[in-house]
Formats: structure tokens, C-alpha cells, sequence
């Protein structure tokens, strides 16, 4: 190890930005129906920030794995990125840098994924079965259980990081090969699983496509299908505040709607990024899709005009509702913001519009998602 970090010289913020915006991106694109993470030129660009080159890697894996058992195991023996990914974790849990260290475990996860989807479905993957597979799996699967496959991997990546981290932190190279093992083990036993349901369905020639058709020339929004809106509901709430994504976009759009300024609205999001906060935007968001009817409701103009009335409540015999929800919400962020004394001061109108901005960034998440 030692000798490896003498012939590197990491960029240790470079790196850190790099592995954040794969697993951002990787995570984001996984809620689609058959994504597939393309990872294979990611190992360049992590030499290149390293200060290594792939020959490097080379005398590196052989010198740790020769002689061992391992080298009876071609994909785990030949394969040079899995050290080199090793390598990284040991390096940034050595720094105690726990953030990059659980970005780089998750990321071996997604690679792991990608792997076994190119093993699964060698062919053409159609989406609508995809996705009829996703809503049919029993509720012991890892995908269903987790609500969405990225929440799936985000889920074994930290189990496996609490089991193993120690391991690697001191380089056990049995610990490490078992770590291996069991990340390839378990997502392949979560794809294998899959894959044959959706080939039984594939054949059988189901899809969610047959309920969309059901839809009529308004294009009713099938509320009552509460799986459907649990997940994109998941998906929003791990958006925000597990994977801590900024939609700057979607930010700015929420921002010139309730014309706050620049440093509140970014000091706002950024304290939204706090997994304390997914269950208060998971009820948000089911108080948001409780009265549609229609999804013109969230992709047309009127969705602007339907989250200001839902914001404008003055009276409901709900003892749970949208409005309510936002103000606790926000009521948490402002005191994590530190911003409480400053907010207590300011005119009602004001504290209307940040509320506003709260709950235009939320939606327009999921409306973005969506449409």
C-alpha cells in the first residue's frame, strides 16, 4: 500500500468532486427503467486525479493477490480498477474522510450493478417491462423493499460500509476479498431474481403500458395507484436529501417565483440536504398528489397556480394539509440555517414567500421527474 501511495500524487478535492458527481449522476439515471451506469472509462479519469497509470495498478494487483486464492478468481484477479477502487477507500478512510469513503463504496455498488446488468440483459431491454417488473416483485426483494433500485444500491452500500470499512481502513486482504465477493454476490442475487421475472412477463407479453392506455384524452392521472406515486415520491425525497443533489435549475425557477434572494434561497437547500428531513418531504409530497386528478396538474401551466392555492389555505378541516407541512418543514431548515431571529423579524408577507420558495423547490423536483 505503502509503496503504491509513494508512486501517487492524489488530488484528493478533484477526486472527491469526481466520485460525487458519478454517483449524482449514476443514482439520478438508475430511476429510470433500464439504465445501465457506464463505468468503464471512469477508471481512467481516477488514475489521471491519482497520479497513476494502469501498469501501476497492474504490478500493484499482482503483488497483493499472488499467491492467495484470489488469483484462481479471474474477474476479482484480472480485474486492475477493483484494486485501484480498494486502494482509494483505504486512502480516504486512512484520512478519515468519511464522505468520500461512502461515495467510493457506493460507487463500487454501481459498478457492481452495471457489471451484472450487462450479464442479465444482453439484449434489448424494454422499459415498459422494465418497469411493470419493478411494480410486480414481491415485498422481500431489495429493489421493492428499498422502494427504487438506487435506493437499493444506496442501501447495501452503507450496510456493507458499516460491515466492512474497519477491514479495509488496515488493508485485510481477507476481509477486502470478502467484501467483494458480497457485493457481487448480493446485487447479482437481486438482478438474477429480476431478470427472471421480467422474462416471464416479457414473454407473457405484460407492461405497465397496459394501464397507461386506460388513460383518457385528459390524461387522467391514476392517483389510486399508490405504488406508482410511492415511488417517484422515494425518488424525490432520496434526490434531495440522501443523494444531497442541488437542482440549481430548479432552484433559481422557485427562487424568481417568490423573488427571494440569491443567499437565502441557496442557504435553504443546502440545510434541505439532511436525511432528518426525508420524511417531511415524503408527507409533503403525498399531501401535493392527494387532490389530482389530472396530470396536466403537474406538467401544465396550472400546477404553478395549484401549488399557490395549496399554499394559500386559510381554512381546512384537515388536521394534516400541504401548507402545514411546508411551514414545519421550513420551521426546521430556518433553525438549522441559523437563520431563526432573522426570520422571527421579518413582515408576513415575507415569511409567505420564503414559504413559497419551500414549496415550489419540492415540487418542482418531482414535476421535473415527472414531465
Amino acid at each position: 500500500m505503502e509503496e503504491l501511495l509513494k508512486k501517487a500524487h492524489i488530488q484528493d478535492e478533484q477526486l472527491k468532486r469526481l466520485v460525487t458527481r458519478l454517483v449524482s449522476t449514476n443514482l439520478g439515471g438508475l430511476s429510470e427503467p433500464c439504465f445501465v451506469p457506464s463505468v468503464k472509462k471512469d477508471y481512467y479519469e481516477f488514475l489521471h486525479y491519482a497520479g497513476l497509470n494502469d501498469s501501476d495498478l497492474r504490478d500493484f494487483k499482482k503483488k497483493i493477490w499472488s499467491g492467495r486464492k484470489e488469483e484462481k478468481f479471474a474477474h476479482l484477479f484480472k480485474d486492475n480498477a477493483s484494486s485501484f477502487y480498494f486502494f482509494l477507500m483505504w486512502y480516504f478512510l486512512k484520512k478519515r474522510d468519511i464522505q468520500t469513503a461512502t461515495y467510493l463504496f457506493i460507487y463500487f455498488t454501481i459498478r457492481q450493478y452495471s457489471q451484472q446488468m450487462d450479464r442479465y440483459f444482453t439484449k434489448f431491454c424494454n422499459p415498459q417491462v422494465f418497469t411493470y417488473t419493478l411494480n410486480s416483485l414481491t415485498k422481500t426483494h431489495l429493489f421493492a423493499r428499498e422502494k427504487t433500485i438506487p435506493s437499493a444500491l444506496y442501501y447495501l452500500s452503507i450496510e456493507l460500509m458499516k460491515r466492512y470499512s474497519d477491514k479495509i481502513k488496515e488493508f485485510d486482504l481477507d476481509g477486502i476479498s470478502s467484501y467483494f465477493m458480497e457485493t457481487r454476490h448480493r446485487v447479482s442475487q437481486s438482478l438474477r431474481s429480476f431478470a427472471s421475472v421480467y422474462y416471464k412477463a416479457s414473454e407473457e407479453g405484460q407492461s405497465i403500458s397496459a394501464h397507461d392506455n386506460q388513460e383518457d384524452d385528459e390524461n387522467q392521472y391514476q392517483v389510486q395507484d399508490q405504488e406508482k406515486a410511492n415511488r417517484i415520491i422515494e425518488r424525490v425525497a432520496h434526490l434531495i436529501t440522501v443523494y444531497q443533489q442541488i437542482d440549481e435549475d430548479v432552484k433559481e425557477e422557485a427562487r424568481q417565483i417568490s423573488k427571494i434572494n440569491v443567499g437565502l434561497a441557496t442557504g435553504l437547500v443546502s440545510k434541505l440536504s439532511n436525511t432528518r428531513f426525508s420524511d417531511n418531504i415524503r408527507i409533503i409530497l403525498k399531501l401535493f398528489f392527494k387532490d389530482i386528478t389530472s396530470v396536466k396538474t403537474i406538467c401544465g401551466k396550472e400546477y404553478y397556480s395549484y401549488v399557490r392555492q395549496l399554499m394559500s389555505i386559510k381554512r381546512t378541516t384537515s388536521k394534516i394539509y400541504f401548507k402545514q407541512q411546508v411551514s414545519l418543514l421550513l420551521d426546521d431548515v430556518v433553525k438549522e440555517l441559523g437563520y431563526k431571529k432573522q426570520y422571527s423579524k421579518l413582515t408576513s408577507q415575507t415569511q409567505f414567500l420564503i414559504h413559497l420558495f419551500l414549496a415550489y423547490y419540492i415540487t418542482l423536483i418531482l414535476r421535473k421527474g415527472m414531465c
